[in-house]
């Protein structure tokens, strides 16, 4: 008998079939109003997950912070139950739909991998009442992943992944791990924006 998939591997496969179907479409690009339409305007942890693996991928100037803004939007329709709106400005934003299919096969690969070591854990880490504390932490690491400063969004970003992947997997210890991550990433981000300021204030003083 053969083993039923798990939920991650079931939900990147989902995402892959969708962006193949519209690649199929001979459509070049997809828009970010696009992609939610795509997966579903209520999928938003689903979306959680895709965005934040999308922030992973090179994109022109702009692009992080698009990304980071339409994380915080998806989240924030999370915390009010709603079905995800974006606003003109960010709904517009055209991804390559090639590199998209490429990205969404690697994912249901890795996706295969993680499930070896992901199960069903801890669920009340990941039950619905965690919704709440989850958007409010995917909302602020997004402000600060939008701040237009280099690398800023690596680290924490890849919390997010993980706490993502967990939270479909229903993995309530991947979501502790990935929380170590984003704390780790934030902690990075504080060094790098002080830095930035203290050169910054060294720039000023020298024109003075």
């Amino acid at each position: 008998m053969t083993a039923r998939p798990s939920p991650i591997t079931r939900y990147a496969r989902r995402i892959s079939s969708a962006l193949r179907r519209a690649a199929d479409t001979d459509q070049s690009h997809l828009t970010l109003t696009g992609l939610i339409d795509l997966l579903g305007a209520r999928a938003h942890r689903l979306l959680l997950l895709v965005v934040s693996l999308f922030n992973m991928l090179p994109g022109p100037p702009g692009y992080g912070g698009a990304i980071a803004w339409t994380t915080c939007a998806i989240a924030l329709a999370m915390l009010l139950g709603k079905p995800i709106r974006l606003p003109r400005f960010l709904g517009k934003r055209k991804l390559p739909l090639d590199l998209l299919v490429r990205a969404s096969e690697q994912v249901v690969k890795v996706a295969g991998i993680l499930s070896r070591f992901s199960r069903p854990r801890l669920r009340w880490l990941t039950s619905a009442a965690a919704n709440l504390p989850y958007a409010l932490l995917v909302m602020a690491v997004s402000v600060v992943m939008s701040l237009p400063i280099p690398f800023i969004n690596a680290i924490p970003n890849v919390g997010l992944c993980i706490i993502a992947f967990s939270m479909l997997n229903r993995d309530g210890a991947g979501v502790v791990v990935g929380l170590v991550a984003t704390a780790i990433g934030l902690v990075v981000d504080a060094a790098i924006i002080f830095g930035v300021f203290r050169l910054g204030m060294a720039a000023w003083g020298s024109m003075g």
